[in-house]
C-alpha cells in the first residue's frame, strides 16, 4: 500500500508522515517512510553547480533538470520501499513533482510535453490514498521552499485535480496529536 502526503510547503507533511510511520510500527505493520527526496537532489546540484537557494536554482536552465531528477529519486525510492514493506508513506507525492515543474518553469511546449512523456514513462504511479495537508496556521518556515508560501491555494486545488477524489483525504490544522488520531481513523478503512 502506498500512501501519499501532499499539501503546499510549511503544511506539517514531513511531521505528520514521521509521527505515523512511528504509529504504524508502534501497532505491528511493516512501515517504510519515504522522506520527501527534493532536499537530497538540491544538495546534489548545490554542490555540482553551486546554487544556494531553490529560488536561484527555478531561475537557471537547470530548473527542467532538477525538477526531473527529483521525480526520478521520489519513484525509485518509492519502488524499493514498496519491494520491502507492506506500507509506504511518502512525504510529497508525484503531483507534487508535477506541480512544481509545471509552475516554476516558463518553459516551452516541446519541453513540457517531453516532461509529461518522462512522467508517463515512469509509470503514471498512483498511490492508494494520500493525505493532502492544510496549511498550518503557527507553522515555522524552513528556509527551503518559503518562497512557495505566495502560491499555496494554487498547488491545492492543482494536486485536488491530479489526485482521484475518492482516493483524497483532507487533514485539517488541528494539531498534531489530533492530525494523527484523525489520519489513523482514516488509515483503519484501508487496512481492515
Amino acid at each position: 500500500m502506498l500512501i501519499g502526503f501532499s499539501g503546499a510547503c510549511n503544511s506539517g507533511k514531513t511531521t505528520l508522515a514521521r509521527v505515523l510511520a512511528e504509529e504504524l510500527r508502534g501497532m505491528g505493520y511493516d512501515v517504510a517512510l519515504v522522506e520527501e527526496v527534493v532536499r537530497e537532489v538540491f544538495e546534489i546540484y548545490r554542490r555540482c553547480y553551486g546554487f544556494e537557494s531553490l529560488e536561484e536554482l527555478r531561475k537557471s536552465d537547470k530548473h527542467f533538470q532538477f525538477q526531473f531528477d527529483v521525480l526520478k529519486a521520489q519513484i525509485e525510492k518509492e519502488n524499493v520501499a514498496l519491494n520491502e514493506s507492506e506500507i509506504v508513506l511518502s512525504d510529497r507525492t508525484v503531483y507534487d513533482n508535477l506541480f512544481y515543474t509545471v509552475f516554476w518553469n516558463s518553459m516551452d511546449w516541446k519541453t513540457l510535453r517531453e516532461y509529461v512523456s518522462l512522467f508517463r514513462s515512469l509509470g503514471n504511479r498512483r498511490y492508494d490514498l494520500v493525505f493532502l495537508c492544510r496549511p498550518l496556521r503557527n507553522c515555522e518556515k524552513d528556509g527551503f521552499r518559503d518562497y512557495d508560501l505566495n502560491c499555496v491555494e494554487i498547488q491545492d486545488l492543482v494536486i485536488e485535480l491530479l489526485v482521484d477524489r475518492e482516493n483524497i483525504v483532507e487533514v485539517p490544522d488541528i494539531g498534531l496529536e489530533n492530525r494523527v488520531k484523525f489520519c489513523l481513523e482514516e488509515l483503519r478503512n484501508y487496512l481492515d
